[in-house]
């Protein structure tokens, strides 16, 4: 329970200093500061503000009280993976940790891949010098410094997690320094008298208060986006160390892992908040809209069918699904809107709406498009710079003519005929997505007649031993009009001891025409089937509750009012209200905490202990005398240069036994000794009426920056 150590202050620590309280006495002394600023058990002195504090103002914001480090925050994911699976000793993480995950001052890597992820997060309000946009590329992903770290724990269950800290980097902090600088200024033009001048503030409704809140937003999106590829780098390294795991959790309206139809791919809808993206809406147009988060709601499970294929989707239960009301499936108004139901209004029977992006005009099978594709299925590479096409019986015989006039004469032998001298990238990759639509379906066709069959109902099926191949096949087929059902997988005997899979991605026939199939078996099979039923829809076999509540996302279409998730499934926009307030004790307040997490009842969250000790997965109370927030970690009890004074190397080896850790550098790890921060068991006793602990977790694997 809380304590009042000052005026307008209410504190959870009971181990807290003179000057902390003094510090976060000053900040609740301001004028706009509306209600009392609350103390967390981790509070100690930070710079203006208190690190662990909680402060609600009602009409501006104290650039300093958000801290140099905007976004830091957590993420943890719960895996299948038990003790027993992990091997004595996961030495061998520790080199792709620290080459995946570079940490350090300044420390970044050179990786062309994240160039997509940044231009979805946009771009600040502040410019950005070449030297800082050189700056955020290269710190994108990587873990920085100080208190930040990775590790792999084992609950009490001895189920394995990864637990990740990071913010916004190098960036981050220059904008934050920026508006500190920026509002003290404003201070002294306007002659405003302050305790301590890091209390500087900026006033709401004036120029630089909305600057500062698009870049701290920007920043925020950064941070959680950097975060994210962090977590995914770290479990596929874990699961490739211990050779199985899958995900079972990410402690992250619609679930973060819900997938989502984009120009460029089927993409977790989390990975695209805070960007904008050209998504599929009704009448298969592609249109750019942002995608945002909802904040942390509770989650309904929705089941859905398909010809015999079942899927579930995690939504709020007031996000809007659209209903098929006739035969086009909804994608079309004719007139009047589609009918509409909230998650929780769904019913047993209930068919939802979909779309499928347009066929272009005039789009026809172009013969170069097809011979590539026939390469990249049948073909094989000869040399760094070429391929080659392989002919074999009578099937293949009847795709010759594609390649009149390309590669080298055909060469003929016993059992097969050859032509060489072609591009090695037709065999290595599909091409650019940019293309003609006519090359596009050209090299669809060509690659079915390679790898693909039509069954005797007339069911157009493509198979790969390669389900990233069938991705890259979905993503061409979705941007030229074709419709596909989801990638199954079975295994199959023959190619070696142990049996191998084989993916399968049915196509639907009815987005295609005679001439896509160059073998003549495949195109009389496939007129044959004239008659074939084909289900586009799914329909909602149950909706259930669940005990999940996490961050959600959803698009803002404007318009249309909807966007297609994985499987052309559409789905209405959230018209929830997007702010950064909240509202307390019938206030709209800014609620700012500095090292504090949000605990709102049934909030989610991880708070982690110092090096050597145990991290906590909570979910919140709802206090409202902390304005539903709890501590983010132990708190420091030593400044890093005390703790390097006091502290040794040595014991921090002591401290650390038995675990995997960047032991050769505890000489610099020293200020992050588990002494220089407060017991982490003694902040959760603290704070019992703020969270409930769910799981106790242990680190096995400690990389610190």
């Amino acid at each position: 329970m809380p304590n009042q150590p000052a005026p307008n202050l209410l504190s959870w620590a009971s181990e807290i200093d003179e000057g902390t309280i003094m510090q976060a006495a000053r900040a609740a002394r301001l004028p706009f500061v509306s209600g009392h600023v609350a103390l967390m058990p981790d509070a100690h002195v930070g710079i203006g503000a208190t690190v662990g504090s909680v402060i609600p103002t009602e009409g501006a914001i104290i650039p300093a009280a958000v801290g140099v480090d905007i976004g830091c925050g957590m993420v943890a994911t719960e895996t299948t993976l038990t003790a027993a699976d992990l091997p004595g000793t996961l030495d061998a993480l520790m080199p792709m940790v620290e080459r995946r995950i570079p940490a350090g001052v300044g420390k970044g890597h050179e990786d062309p891949a994240l160039d997509r992820a940044l231009n979805e997060i946009g771009r600040p309000h502040t410019h950005l010098t070449g030297k800082q946009e050189a700056t955020v590329s290269r710190q994108f992903g990587t873990l920085g410094s100080g208190n930040h770290f990775v590790e792999v724990c084992l609950d009490e269950r001895d189920r394995v997690w990864t637990v990740l800290h990071s913010g916004s980097r190098g960036i981050g902090n220059q904008l934050a320094t920026r508006h500190i600088a920026d509002a003290k200024n404003l201070m002294r033009r306007q002659a405003i008298g302050l305790e301590d001048p890091d209390l500087a503030y900026l006033v709401q409704n004036t120029p630089e208060f909305d600057a500062y809140i698009e870049d701290m937003l920007w920043a925020q999106r950064y941070a959680m986006a950097s975060r994210a590829r962090m977590d995914r780098v770290l479990v596929d390294a874990l699961f490739r160390v211990v050779g199985q795991g899958r995900r079972v959790r990410t402690i992250n309206c619609l679930a973060g892992e819900t997938a989502v139809m984009t120009s460029t791919g089927i993409r977790p809808i989390s990975e695209l908040a805070g960007g904008e993206h050209e998504l599929l809406t009704t009448d298969g147009l592609w249109v750019k809209a942002p995608v945002r988060s909802f904040g942390r709601q509770r989650l309904l499970r929705v089941r859905l069918s398909r010809n015999g294929v079942e899927k579930t989707v995690y939504a709020t239960a007031d996000h809007r699904w659209l209903l098929r009301t006739h035969s086009s499936g909804g994608t079309r108004y004719w007139g009047k809107r589609p009918a509409e139901a909230t998650t929780a209004e769904l019913r047993q029977g209930d068919r939802l709406a979909w779309t499928y992006s347009r066929r272009p005009q005039g789009m026809t099978v172009d013969d170069e498009g097809a011979a590539r594709g026939f390469v990249f299925g049948d073909g094989s590479a000869v040399s760094p710079n070429t391929s080659r096409a392989i002919f074999c019986g009578t099937k293949d015989l009847a795709l010759l003519h594609l390649f009149d006039g390309i590669g080298n004469p055909l060469r003929v032998y016993s059992t097969m005929k050859v032509i060489t001298g072609l591009p090695v990238a037709w065999k290595t990759c599909a091409p650019p997505l940019d293309s003609p639509p006519s090359y596009l379906y050209g090299w669809l066709a060509g690659y079915f007649a390679a790898d693909g069959d039509v069954g005797q109902t007339g069911r157009p099926t493509l198979a790969s031993a390669s389900r990233a191949h069938l991705e890259q096949v979905r993503l061409i087929c979705d941007l030229i009009g074709i419709g596909t059902y989801g990638i199954r997988r079975r295994m199959r005997s023959g190619f070696g001891k142990e049996p191998t899979p084989l993916y399968l991605l049915g196509l639907m026939r009815g987005d295609l025409d005679p001439s896509f199939f160059l073998i003549p078996s495949h195109r009389q099979r496939f007129e044959a089937g004239v008659n074939a039923v084909e289900r586009r829809g799914w329909t909602v076999t149950g909706v259930e509750e669940t005990d999940r509540v996490e961050e959600v996302f959803c698009a803002v279409v404007e318009n249309t009012h909807a966007f297609a998730l994985e499987d052309n499934i559409l789905t209405g926009n959230c018209h929830h209200n997007f702010t950064q307030m909240e509202e307390h004790h019938g206030k709209k307040l800014w609620i700012t905490r500095k090292g504090a997490i949000k605990a709102d009842t049934g909030d989610e969250g991880v708070i982690p202990g110092s090096m050597g000790t145990r991290s906590y997965i909570v979910s919140g109370r709802g206090n409202p005398q902390s304005y539903n927030s709890c501590a983010h970690g132990a708190g420091r009890r030593m400044s890093r240069t005390k703790a390097k004074r006091e502290l040794s190397a040595s014991s921090l080896k002591a401290a650390m036994r038995g675990r995997t850790w960047n032991e050769d550098r505890a000489a610099a790890l020293v200020d992050e000794h588990p002494e220089a921060y407060k017991p982490i068991d003694q902040v959760m006793e603290d704070q019992k009426d703020l969270v409930t602990v769910r799981h106790t977790l242990r680190q096995v694997f400690n990389y610190k920056g």
